[in-house]
């Protein structure tokens, strides 16, 4: 009797663990709808310093523009100096997402880094905008790209998009690039006092930073991005991680749907859209500078005549290879329809 008691006791055991097993087992399986029972699907992205307007506003956007926010999908977001480390940080599998220049993501893709390139964050188009400028003080004695034989150009990072537009600027006024400046990462924000400091002879102002220079009167623009590339550029993205995707298709559609309708919020309303990016404390910046600011060209979709283009120049350069598949990078078919 003794025996038989404590089988059953022991059947019991092991049926309840059973259960309880799969029960756990259940509730930590990932919604592949992006919501459900658990709630919304946290992205994690990883932004910078500047020219991310649109995605500025779609993290502090209410219902009225980002309805899907904060239901299918929540924004963990977290500023980087540089593309490297948002790179970095992705690949140790702490973000699902980010903002990344337009060659570095094609540098990432060739050497086999697996994302995805679905949106724009920011154009740079000739003569349609902003273009990103590189400016010296006034009293340097630097009018000229000519001038700056011997001197040292702050860029945001190498092989970013800075590094490309100064590089072929160089070359469009006769310089060798690699023999006769120097080049030196500068953190963005950094890049105003690092120029009156004389730490750099030249330094990238994209906006609003260049807004705040001109209106110091302090500086004078030496070239700007379309100097030396004078072709349409997706020069920031947006990017994601494709297995991310595959598990949370819902969520990612919602939020590229809501960040579609940020880019056509800000669009339409720009210094409306500003403020708000003011008045949230997203933006340190003189108010009434940055608000008025002549901004750069936006839009959600991407210009694949365009990124032929910097494909071109980029393996002219010898920054890639060869030619890259384009079509395995971008995708834009989690985008609502133009």
């Amino acid at each position: 009797m003794r025996k038989n008691a404590l089988l059953s006791l022991l059947v019991l055991f092991i049926s309840g663990f059973l259960i309880a097993c799969s029960q756990s087992g259940s509730t930590e399986e990932k919604d592949s709808s992006g919501g459900g029972s658990e709630g919304p699907v946290e992205i994690r992205l990883g932004g910078g310093y500047a020219a991310e307007e649109t995605l500025w506003l779609l993290e502090i956007a209410d219902e009225n523009i980002a309805p899907n926010k904060g239901k299918s999908y929540t924004l963990n977001v977290s500023q980087f100096r540089a593309n490297a480390d948002r790179l970095n940080a992705y690949q140790a599998g702490q973000l699902d997402a980010g903002s990344l220049g337009q060659g570095a993501a094609m540098l990432a893709h060739e050497q086999g880094i697996d994302l995805k390139v679905v949106s724009v964050v920011t154009k740079d188009t000739p003569n349609v905008g902003f273009n990103t400028a590189f400016m010296a003080l006034k009293d340097s004695g630097i009018k000229d790209i000519k001038d700056l034989k011997g001197k040292t150009i702050g860029i945001s990072d190498f092989k970013a998009p800075a590094d490309l537009w100064a590089r072929n600027a160089l070359r469009s006024a006769g310089l060798d690039p690699d023999k006769d400046v120097k080049f030196a990462i500068t953190p963005i924000p950094a890049m105003t006092e690092a120029v009156k400091s004389k730490r750099i002879d030249v330094g990238m102002f994209p906006q609003p930073f260049f807004a705040e220079a001109e209106a110091s009167g302090e500086f004078t623009t030496v070239f700007t991005s379309k100097t030396g590339v004078p072709v349409d550029e997706d020069f920031l993205v947006l990017f994601m991680d494709p297995k991310f995707i595959s598990a949370n298709e819902k969520a990612v559609k919602d939020f590229l749907a809501d960040y579609k309708a940020a880019v056509d919020y800000y669009l339409e309303n720009g210094e409306e859209a500003r403020q708000k990016l003011i008045d949230a404390g997203k933006i340190q910046a003189t108010p009434e500078v940055y608000v008025e600011m002549t901004d750069y060209n936006h839009s959600a979709y991407l210009d694949e005549e365009g990124w032929k283009a910097i494909q071109e120049i980029m393996v002219e350069d010898g920054w890639l290879k060869s030619k890259l598949d384009l079509n395995e990078l971008l995708d834009e078919s989690y985008l609502p329809a133009e």
